[in-house]
């Protein structure tokens, strides 16, 4: 550790804040967000498994890209901005709950396929532990 509180990790220097919530980052942290990204994949609009035509599918394809992008940004800055990471994490994991909840309930696109209902169910979950172990990224 240097006089400037700063640690030197890997050529990298960090100072103590960044390299205590860089080391709780773990590997289950960034599997969740690789595996809800995953879940995305069948579901997304016109892609997928879900076929259905939505008035507002410009709005949708958005929406989804958003809660897609969100993840692939927490993703990659977990290793180099934690923090950053930590909140783009809990921002896409709170957005893949609301969209899984909305398409269950029918708001985003009509009643969904049971397919869809599976995928949506599993986004939400997944979105759940990501905003959960985010948000205790976020707090420390």
């Amino acid at each position: 550790m240097s006089t400037d509180g700063s640690q030197d990790h890997g050529g990298r220097r960090l100072n103590t804040a960044t390299a205590l919530v860089g080391s709780r980052w773990t590997r289950l942290d960034r599997v969740l967000l690789v595996v809800l990204l995953l879940a995305y994949v069948p579901g997304y609009p016109g892609l997928g498994i879900d076929t259905r035509e939505a008035p507002n599918a410009a709005a949708l394809g958005v929406a989804y890209s958003l809660a897609f992008l969100a993840p692939v940004i927490a993703l990659g800055a977990s290793w180099r901005w934690p923090r950053t990471a930590a909140w783009s994490a809990l921002i896409g994991g709170l957005v893949a709950v609301a969209l899984g909840v909305l398409d269950l309930s029918g708001v985003l696109a009509g009643p969904a396929p049971n397919a869809m209902i599976v995928v949506d169910a599993v986004v939400a979950v997944l979105g759940a532990a990501v905003a959960w172990r985010s948000w205790a990224l976020v707090r420390s």
